[in-house]
Parts: structure tokens; sequence; C-alpha cells
């Protein structure tokens, strides 16, 4: 153990085309769908994983579900990004 490993901490971000797992120290903080729903009027982003899955399929004309990752790679880097930011 190095003098500065007390004050580091590790953190790895799993961006999966179907789940998305955050690991922080070792322990996983997040592992939910890779999924998100906007509002199609205003554009905002209502919800993040679990929550935007159950609205998949199921939700009104205006709220659109978006996968932000395909085939491995990020497809819509605006829904990624606030898709990671939904994990607070």
């Amino acid at each position: 153990m190095g003098l500065f490993d007390f004050f580091t901490q590790e953190i790895a971000i799993d961006l999966g085309t179907a789940n998305t797992l955050i690991i922080h120290n070792d322990k996983v903080v997040v592992d939910e769908p890779s999924i998100v729903a906007q509002d199609r009027v205003s554009s905002k982003f209502i919800a993040v994983g679990k929550q935007a899955m159950q609205m998949h399929g199921k939700t009104h004309e205006n709220i659109k579900t978006i996968r932000p990752l395909k085939d491995g790679v990020i497809a819509d880097f605006h829904a990624a990004e606030h898709m990671i930011q939904g994990h607070d």
C-alpha cells in the first residue's frame, strides 16, 4: 500500500448494449438496462435505466425510449451522456 493509496478511488463504467455497470472501489453500485426515455415535445430526458425500461413500448406517443448503444458502440452520444448522468 502506497502513501497516496488512501486518497485514491477507483471507478469503472461498462457501457453495454443491454446493461450498464458502474463499479466503485470493487463494488457494483449500478446495474441497470442501457435505455433512456425522452419527451418528444420538450426533448427532456425523463427516465433512465429500469424506469425507462418499464416505459418501453407502453408509453404515450409523446415519449420515446432510446437505446444509446448499438452493437457495442455509442450510437447516440447525447442520450448516452444523459444515461450516465442519470446514474448519480
